[in-house]
């Protein structure tokens, strides 16, 4: 479970990059917590992303679109996909990879978790607009 402390970092750091209507964190004080997020594209479209923070900062946490997520041939992304960079469904929402376990530490912040998942989003739309699979564009960490 996070510190109170990392909490008050975590949301400064929301704080100075965006506007505060574009997050909440939500069951704090609960077995389990989260944070959701709006993302907009470069297109407008606006995803929302749920972020669990029951093991954040010391593990990976899960990252949920709460938009229904297909692909360019309009089937629902719910299962494992390498070169969609999907991780499986969680409550029939898309999880996205945006870290692996072997390249993440306890001071990655949930801005850049965040960012990440934005560039997912991004690479997405590209998937939508050309066919290609997100790995096309977005390659996976050694």
């Amino acid at each position: 479970m996070m510190s109170k402390l990392r909490l008050q970092k975590e949301q400064e750091v929301l704080a100075a990059h965006m506007p505060p209507n574009m997050y909440f964190f939500a069951d704090m004080n609960t077995r389990y917590p989260y944070v959701k997020m709006a993302a907009m594209t470069n297109s407008g479209k606006v995803y929302t992303l749920k972020i669990h923070l029951e093991f954040f900062p010391e593990e990976v946490p899960m990252v949920e679109v709460i938009n229904p997520i297909r692909d360019v041939h309009g089937k629902l992304l719910d299962k494992i996909s390498g070169p969609m960079h999907v991780i499986g469904s969680y409550d029939g929402h898309t999880l996205i990879c945006h870290y692996s376990a072997f390249s993440w530490t306890p001071q990655e912040s949930i801005y850049k978790i965040y960012i990440k998942c934005r560039l997912w989003l991004e690479m997405y739309e590209e998937h939508l607009a050309t066919g290609y699979p997100i790995d096309a564009f977005l390659k996976h960490q050694e």
